[in-house]
């Protein structure tokens, strides 16, 4: 029993250590679940709500100001200057007219204190560069040039002082340092004032025998010399006052002097200003939209000095050498924009007057609405808003034309005009409603339009074909041939379902039916009167009848 007691004691105790060891192995699993969950569960945070990385923010603050015109520093600073130092020669003008009326200064002093004013106010106008005070130092330099000029004009008009050879080096002395000037300080206002005294410098020197030649070629090289300078350093003012200057100084001789014999020599440079305005565009890229309206006026007045001084031969050939030029530069610009329309503008402009120059008065007006319809072409191809209006200002003053002169024979000119105007009027209607948004209004008003002329042709045509019948029979043949053109109008209409040219045609046949009540009943026998009656009446039948059937088989019209 003892032995038994013990086995079962030392059973007991072994089952005692290996359940405890049990529960220690349990509670091990345990923590390790738990601890495996935990790390889960953070991870799983972490990635549905990641925590942005702490980055350093900067705020900062961009603080847009207005700008305010500073008009205190606009006005005294800027156009004071100005205003004053214009006051200032003023003053001295009169000052010097003054002195001479009393007697106080002689001719000699005068013309020294003019020059003494100009190196004052030049040196003067520098100390004010330097200082940094360049609005103040510009307009004093800048007034130089006056007193320069006057003084030169004083000596050489007034006192005979000097001779014409030498007044003109003095002048072209001062426009050199003008131009100096304006280089030095980057003063476009200098050069304002120096190809103003520049372009007019020959008119300050007196001749009795004015050379023509030498007056274009000087103004021509004056303009090239501003013109290109202007275009390298972007001085817009200049450049453009070097083409105004231009046209104004050849103006002014012409105007004066109306039998000048000289105007061709005007006209080649003009032509040269116009090469040189080409030539610019194409090689520089200051503002190109805007030379290339230049280049459109200078075009258009070049032409005008062409037409004023040559020929015929001489006229034609520079039209055909401009149009073959510009021709060549629409094909060859083709891929620049910028380019392409403004050449192809100008070969437009080019060839219309070509033939107005070449073509003769019979085939003018054909010519020219073909023209127009391609233009119009073009526009539709290119959208060219430009091009839309040369062939609105080509077609409606030569339609015009057309339609003031009537037909008196059949085989003529003036019908083959008339049917070129209709064919045209046609086309352009067809094109522009396939093309363009406002259908309806260019559907109505081009068939009314077309309506109108038609009539006013066939009567014309009627008239001549019918000369030698009565009276009564001229009558009936255009009530007929007006009726015949209802019909047709309410044909087209009701095969295109446009209820336009249906309306329009119902429109012509009440209108037919007002002539003969009001115009044509007292003239026309009671044969013809019945005749026409009955038959607007059987067309009246036969209208009222297709527009039943229409209206039951609700066929769709187009308005």
């Amino acid at each position: 029993m003892d032995n038994q007691n013990q086995d079962l004691k030392k059973k007991v105790e072994k089952l005692e250590e290996e359940v405890i060891e049990m529960k220690k192995q349990i509670e091990f699993l345990l923590i390790t679940k738990e601890t495996s969950n935990e790390i889960k569960q953070i991870t799983q945070t972490k990635v549905n709500n990641p925590k942005p990385p702490k980055t350093v923010s900067r705020q900062v603050k961009v603080t847009v100001e207005n700008e305010k015109v500073d008009y205190e520093a606009l006005i005294f600073q800027k156009w004071l200057p100005r205003f004053f130092i214009f006051i200032f020669i003023l003053g001295v003008m009169w000052g010097f007219k003054a002195a001479s009326d009393y007697g106080v200064l002689n001719k000699y002093a005068k013309i020294g204190i003019g020059f003494v004013i100009a190196i004052a106010l030049f040196w003067y106008g520098n100390r004010q560069m330097k200082a940094k005070r360049s609005t103040l130092g510009q307009s004093l330099i800048g007034g130089v040039l006056p007193v320069l000029f006057l003084t030169t004009f004083a000596m050489h008009h007034l006192y005979h002082m000097v001779g014409s050879t030498i007044a003109f080096i003095l002048l072209i002395i001062w426009v050199c340092i003008g131009f100096y000037s304006m280089n030095r300080y980057k003063s476009e206002v200098i050069g304002l004032i120096s190809i103003i005294g520049a372009v007019f410098v020959p008119f300050l020197v007196k001749s009795d025998s004015p050379n023509y030649l030498f007056f274009s070629i000087y103004e021509t090289v004056i303009y090239l010399c501003f013109m290109f300078y202007a275009t390298f350093k972007k001085y817009k003012f200049i450049y453009l006052s070097s083409v105004i200057l231009l046209h104004l100084s050849y103006l002014i001789v012409a105007l004066v002097n109306f039998n000048t014999n000289g105007i061709e020599y005007f006209a080649l440079s003009i032509l040269v200003q116009h090469i040189s305005l080409l030539a610019i565009l194409i090689k520089s890229k200051f503002a190109i939209k805007k030379q290339v309206i230049i280049l459109h006026t200078s075009f258009i007045l070049t032409i005008g000095w062409i037409f004023s001084a040559f020929e015929d031969l001489n006229r034609t050939m520079i039209l055909i050498f401009l149009c073959v030029g510009y021709l060549f530069l629409t094909f060859y610009y083709k891929k620049k924009s910028d380019f392409f329309f403004g050449f192809s503008t100008n070969f437009i402009l080019a060839i219309s007057f070509l033939c107005l120059d070449s073509v003769s008065e019979n085939l003018l007006c054909t010519v020219l609405i073909i023209q127009a319809v391609s233009t119009y072409l073009f526009y539709l191809r290119y959208r060219d808003l430009l091009k839309l209006i040369l062939a609105a200002l080509t077609f409606i003053p030569v339609g015009i034309s057309i339609l003031s002169v009537g037909i008196d024979s059949f085989w003529s000119f003036e019908t083959m005009n008339w049917l070129m105007l209709i064919l045209a009027l046609i086309t352009i209607a067809i094109l522009a409603y396939k093309n363009e948004d406002e259908k309806q209004f260019i559907l109505l008003s081009s068939s009314l339009l077309i309506t109108v002329i038609l009539i006013a042709f066939i009567t014309q045509i009627v008239q001549i074909l019918a000369v030698d019948q009565s009276d009564n029979m001229i009558r009936l043949l255009i009530n007929i041939s007006w009726i015949l053109l209802s019909i047709l109008a309410m044909i087209l209409g009701n095969i295109k379902k446009f209820k336009v040219w249906t309306y329009t045609g119902i429109g012509l046949l009440l209108l037919t039916l007002g002539k003969l009540v009001l115009i044509d009943l007292p003239n026309i026998t009671l044969m013809v009167r019945a005749g026409l009656f009955i038959l607007l009446g059987l067309i009246g039948l036969v209208i009222s009848r297709i527009f039943f059937k229409g209206s039951s088989s609700q066929k769709n019209y187009k308005i």
